[in-house]
């Protein structure tokens, strides 16, 4: 298989719309996406927008592999920091 291109997505750019999609084809691309607990500290999110964030996430993550896009989603229970997720 030859090497990929990465798209990588945050919690506030789920958008289909989003110019980083929209120039890729999903055949030769992943989407990244990477849940948080030190990002979400960080930004001092109050719990329930970080519960609404993941969830947005995790549904835009279940629409793009219905539209034939590889994703690579890092669940937050898999990283100690963002960085972890990369």
């Amino acid at each position: 298989m030859p090497d990929m291109n990465t798209v990588w997505i945050l919690g506030d750019q789920l958008s289909s719309q989003h110019a980083a999609l929209a120039q890729t084809n999903p055949r030769a691309s992943r989407v990244l996406m990477v849940e948080s607990k030190a990002r979400g500290s960080r930004l001092r999110y109050h719990k329930l927008k970080l519960v609404l964030v993941y969830s947005a996430m995790r549904h835009f993550a279940r629409d793009l592999r219905q539209q034939g896009w590889e994703v690579d989603y890092h669940l937050i229970n898999d990283n100690a920091t963002f960085e972890d997720g990369l």
